[in-house]
């Protein structure tokens, strides 16, 4: 089976491709994703999960989900607001979630420009979204911008070190980009950071997931979307013999549990001043 070899996008390289453009292909690499994205989001579940606990589930409050996705995590909201608003950047995502009926709104936007009121939240929340942004700290900032004071947002995004075995693998066949070049945890912070008013907490967590082969990691990162988006098919594989020698590079990692992808998540949360 065929699978693409551009697995991320790079998005410390950004400057190559037009911002718009960039969001535009994120858009639609997702939306093509929606109905594969759940069964093969095991990292994103889990990462999700995890970030919600860190919001008081007292019922109470409206909340904000931004990078919704299908919305599968939408059930559970229940427990932590009153109403909640669904935006994402993808209309394919944004109807799969809509068909559920469970948000007050949805709205299609860019998480940097929201079309939304200031300190109209109790709660925003954010897994797994801002890596596909361009401009990090204005999404940070837009986020603080609609929390209420005394409010608190939970941000999880990707980092430097993530897929680290496959970057190294493809590193011993050529120098092409073929994996996202992650942010460092250092400059997410410092984004952050520039933000005022907010009290920011920062936890960098590791989720490795396992693989029989690389192909099976391949085809699970294309079903969530996250292969074809920066739209770079020169880059692409040449054929069977080199997806036997990327398979063999990998194989130095291989584990017991299988062949190891790591991925490293900051949890970003931050509680605004209070007035």
């Amino acid at each position: 089976m065929a699978v693409s070899s551009t697995v991320l996008p790079t998005l410390s390289e950004q400057p190559k491709l037009h911002q718009a453009d960039f969001l535009q292909q994120v858009a639609a690499s997702f939306g093509k994703a929606s109905d594969s994205y759940l069964a093969a989001a095991r990292l994103q579940q889990q990462v999700a999960r995890d970030a919600l606990a860190l919001l008081a589930a007292d019922g109470t409050g409206r909340l904000l989900d931004a990078g919704c996705g299908p919305g599968w995590i939408h059930p559970e909201f229940k427990h932590y607001c009153t109403a909640f608003t669904a935006v994402d950047l993808s209309e394919g995502m944004l109807n799969k979630a809509r068909y559920q009926q469970l948000a007050s709104e949805y709205i299609q936007a860019d998480a940097a420009v929201l079309p939304l009121p200031g300190e109209h939240f109790a709660k925003v929340f954010s897994s797994l979204m801002l890596q596909w942004c361009p401009t990090p700290g204005a999404v940070l900032s837009e986020f603080a911008r609609v929390l209420a004071p005394g409010g608190k947002m939970v941000v999880t995004t990707l980092v430097q070190g993530t897929l680290q075995e496959l970057q190294q693998a493809f590193a011993t066949l050529d120098q092409k980009p073929h994996t996202q070049l992650f942010l460092p945890e250092a400059a997410l912070i410092d984004q952050a950071k520039a933000t005022p008013a907010v009290n920011w907490q920062f936890d960098l967590r590791s989720y490795p997931l396992y693989y029989p082969d690389v192909q099976s990691l391949a085809r699970e990162l294309k079903a969530i979307g996250a292969n074809q988006v920066a739209g770079r098919s020169h880059s692409g594989l040449t054929g069977k013999g080199y997806w036997q020698k990327l398979a063999a590079a990998y194989e130095i990692h291989r584990t017991g549990l299988g062949l190891p992808a790591s991925y490293q998540v900051l949890v970003i949360s931050g509680t605004k001043d209070a007035r």
